[in-house]
């Protein structure tokens, strides 16, 4: 792993007791006093452990359903605590697990259904109530209010309904931001924004109202820009009925043209206006995006891959509920920031409730056969370590055949399973041989992670179980896997590497004007000794685009990561192949950025790769569009940039792309 160090510190250790502690250390000290708080397991809520209130929880009798939480109508005025008010928190370690079953959402119910014809959506953002299976401690159910996609024959739900749509068939989506009361009145955030980041702020109001909103499609290939969903892209509602939302960003664009034009694979779409996307994603706004093919037709129909009722997309996210059921999201600190304003971006979010597919903790009844889950971390911060454990304690072993693009070349047998925010994992897990037990998904990974404070096995610990219960269907046939997974699409192309240019970029954590944590992207000078340059080092988002490539171009990306936590970093509308992996060390020196010098960047210098190159994980064999960044590591990427246009590169952990650390490049 390599070392850091600030202003003109050379290679000194990270644990060391010197002024590199404030730019490597400090922060995972800080960090691991506020995870080990016990239950909440969050950053940035120290000030508030306090106030936790464990409930005493045992048997509650709620009616199943299968659906997605979905609305009930009749929204209550916003109500927001003020700074510094006391907030009782929702018990997770109480709280009673493996009660409700999981949504399936590939069932019928679960689908979006065209607005007109065959391949036009026209899809609403609204406000609901819905019960997801939150109870107080005296087992009386709660309910929360969210955020969630609908059309207009279908109600809104959280998670979105699915898109199931075939490689090479276009369709067409339009997005309405309808977060408006029963009067027409925009609704305000019904979490705190901290305006001080750079954010989508409609109308330079600078307040909770109204909400930007917009709808990026991650993982997807476009022949048009505009259809991405870019942090730019935002609008507000249309109030003054005039056609036209009343606030748009620069890059606003209505209706998305999706193509398909790639292989079958496991995209999803989450809301990205600029500096909100956290609250936006933690208020509801996710969904699932598959596309089929012919390659996977020829398998399933084979019966070499689950399908059907045997197959099951898994959206992973952490979340923390107050006392009444309302979504909650920290916003101040005082142990670690005292000076900041009353609400104030946190560095990482970590909640202690654990939901798949919108319910917490759910059970699944299988049948004794292979499921294929569709794996995705849709969290803020958290990194999910997961494994299948039986009730003797012994693991069950599995098989991933894709990644987040599409199917490898061939399976690869899995004990455990790491997902970064933002990445999908294509499993085959094989029930058959465990009638009547109960198979527990658990999750290890640290917060932060790696490096970070165990997690709570009482809360984050635990994600769901799969209970073996259901006779098996004799009708279906049990798939058996291939050894070769793409007989129509052919293998995967060779890494060819000779000749590509490469292009070196850092990862950063420095400190904004107000003294919080800012984890940056930028640049390293490639010149001999990496010398500190204006042109290279950290930007701001808003800075002008240093990545700037021609259409149909390759590159080799070298993503230098300086700080103490690993990144999972995402581009946009491109796939890539990961090459390998490799420890370096480096001089990190200061550069003074924004109105006269108020924020901490940095460059990084004298870089020296210091121990073997690593290829990817096996499991990392296929196209993926997220990748996960090691500290102390330069990740090395193969990047085909096949259309024009404006897009981002960003840190896939929702906090940190908020707070700068994503950076726009252009294809021209």
């Amino acid at each position: 792993m390599a070392s850091f160090s600030s202003n003109d510190h050379d290679l000194i250790p990270a644990d060391a007791d010197n002024t590199g502690r404030t730019k490597v250390t400090g922060r995972r000290t800080f960090l691991a006093g506020v995870i080990a708080v016990g239950a909440s397991s969050l950053t940035g809520l120290k000030a508030h452990a306090q106030l936790v209130t464990a409930t005493t929880t045992g048997t509650v009798s709620v009616s199943p359903t299968v659906s997605l939480p979905t609305v009930a109508q009749g929204i209550g005025p916003v109500t927001l605590a003020a700074p510094g008010t006391a907030v009782t928190l929702l018990d997770a370690a109480a709280h009673p697990k493996f009660r409700e079953p999981l949504p399936n959402p590939l069932s019928a119910i679960n689908r979006f259904v065209p607005s007109a014809g065959l391949t036009s959506y026209s899809l609403q953002i609204k406000e609901f109530n819905s019960n997801i299976g939150l109870v107080d401690g005296r087992n009386k159910p709660l309910t929360t209010v969210l955020w969630g996609y609908g059309t207009a024959s279908q109600a809104p739900t959280s998670p979105a309904r699915t898109f199931a749509v075939r490689s090479g068939s276009s369709i067409q989506v339009s997005y309405e931001n309808l977060l408006l009361n029963d009067s027409g009145t925009p609704l305000p955030h019904r979490l705190p924004i901290d305006t001080t980041l750079m954010w989508a702020n409609p109308g330079n109001l600078g307040g909770q109202a109204p909400v930007p909103l917009v709808a990026h499609r991650h993982g997807g290939s476009s022949v048009d820009t505009a259809a991405d969903g870019l942090p730019d892209g935002w609008a507000t509602p249309d109030t003054d009925r005039d056609g036209r939302p009343d606030f748009r960003g620069r890059l606003y664009s209505t209706p998305y043209v999706f193509n398909n034009m790639q292989e079958a694979g496991h995209l999803w779409f989450h809301d990205h206006a600029l500096g909100v996307t956290r609250l936006n994603v933690s208020m509801g706004l996710a969904g699932n995006y598959l596309i089929r093919d012919a390659n996977e037709d020829y398998l399933i129909e084979r019966g070499m891959l689950p399908s059907h009722a045997h197959e099951l997309p898994l959206m992973i996210q952490d979340r923390m509920f107050d006392a009444t059921g309302k979504v909650y999201y920290p916003s101040s600190d005082l142990a670690i920031y005292p000076t900041a304003p009353a609400i104030t971006h946190l560095p990482e979010f970590f909640g202690d409730f654990i939901l798949v597919n919108g319910v917490p903790w759910p059970k699944c009844e299988v049948e004794p056969r292979a499921y294929r889950l569709r794996m995705l971390n849709a969290s803020d911060s958290r990194f999910y370590d997961l494994k299948f454990q039986q009730a003797d304690g012994s693991v069950l072993r599995f098989h991933q055949v894709g990644t987040e693009l599409g199917l490898m070349d061939a399976p690869v047998a899995l004990n455990h399973l790491l997902l970064a925010p933002g990445e999908r994992a294509d499993l085959v897990v094989n029930f058959a041989g465990l009638v009547n037990e109960t198979i527990s998904v658990r999750n290890s990974a640290n917060v932060p992670f790696p490096n970070g404070a165990p997690v709570d096995p009482l809360t984050a610990g635990k994600i769901m179980t799969f209970r073996v219960t259901l006779p098996l269907n004799t009708g279906v046939r049990q798939p058996v896997l291939p050894v070769f997974l793409r007989p129509v699409l052919g293998t995967l192309p060779a890494l060819q590497t000779a000749g590509v240019p490469r292009r070196k970029l850092m990862l950063y954590e420095g400190t904004d004007p107000l003294g919080r944590l800012q984890t940056m992207l930028g640049t390293v000078n490639p010149s001999v000794g990496n010398p500190a340059n204006p042109a290279f080092g950290t930007f701001f988002y808003s800075d002008p685009v240093t990545e700037i490539m021609a259409a149909g171009s390759t590159e080799i990306w070298e993503l230098h990561n300086t700080t103490v936590d690993a990144h999972p970093i995402h581009l946009h509308l491109v796939d890539f192949r990961i090459l390998s992996r490799q420890p370096f060390t480096g001089t990190l020196l200061d550069k003074p950025m924004g109105p006269g010098g108020s924020t901490s960047g940095g460059y990084l210098t004298k870089v020296a790769l210091s121990g073997a190159a690593r290829p990817a994980e096996a499991n990392e064999a296929g196209r993926k569009d997220t990748v996960i960044t090691y500290p102390g590591e330069v990740t090395r990427l193969l990047v085909t940039f096949a259309r024009p246009g404006e897009y981002v590169w960003h840190c896939h952990i929702l906090s940190h792309e908020d707070h700068e650390m994503m950076r726009r490049f252009v294809v021209a």
